[in-house]
C-alpha cells in the first residue's frame, strides 16, 4: 500500500470535523425539540391535575350535603343551606382555573346519587406557521397560536 503524502491529504481533517459538528448540532436539535415537546405535556398534565382536584372539591361539598344523597333535593337545591352558593363557587374557582374553563355538574334523573362532572377549558396551542410572504427554500416561520379544547369529565356516586 502507498501513503499519501500529507500534502495530499490537506483539508480531510478539516472536512472530519465538520460532519461531526453537523452530527453533533442534529443531536442538540434534537434535544431541544425534546425539551419542548415535554414541557408542553407537563402543563397539559398541570391542566387536567387541577381539573380533578376541582372535581374532588365539588364531589366533596355534595357529600357533605345529605339533602342530595337521600334524593329530597337536587343539585342546586336552594332551601336550608343547599348546594346553589356552593356550586356557584365551584363554578366560579373553574372559570378562574382555566383560561375559557367551565364546570358542570348534572345528576341522572333515574338515579339522583350519580353525579357527572364535567369541565370543559381551551388551553393555547403554539404552532409554527409560514407566512404568505415565504416563497420557495425560505424558511422564514412565524408561531401562531391555536385554541385546543380539552376536556375532564367523570361519574360518582355520592352516598
Amino acid at each position: 500500500m502507498m501513503s499519501q503524502s500529507p500534502k495530499q491529504q490537506g483539508g480531510f481533517m478539516l472536512i472530519e470535523v465538520l460532519v461531526a459538528i453537523l452530527i453533533f448540532s442534529f443531536g442538540i436539535l434534537g434535544l431541544v425539540g425534546l425539551q419542548a415537546a415535554s414541557t408542553a405535556n407537563s402543563i397539559s398534565a398541570e391542566d387536567r391535575s387541577q381539573a380533578a382536584l376541582l372535581t374532588d372539591n365539588l364531589v366533596a361539598i355534595l357529600w357533605s350535603k345529605s339533602k342530595l344523597v337521600n334524593g329530597s333535593c337536587d343539585l342546586l337545591c336552594a332551601a336550608d343551606g343547599g348546594n346553589a352558593k356552593d356550586y356557584a363557587n365551584w363554578q366560579s374557582k373553574v372559570k378562574t382555573a382555566f383560561q375559557g374553563g367551565a364546570g358542570v355538574a348534572t345528576l341522572d334523573a333515574s338515579n339522583p346519587a350519580l353525579v357527572t362532572v364535567s369541565i370543559t377549558w381551551t388551553a393555547a396551542v403554539k404552532t409554527a406557521v409560514k407566512t404568505a410572504a415565504d416563497t420557495g427554500g425560505s424558511s422564514n416561520k412565524k408561531t401562531a397560536s391555536a385554541a385546543a379544547s380539552h376536556s375532564y369529565n367523570t361519574e360518582v356516586v355520592v352516598q
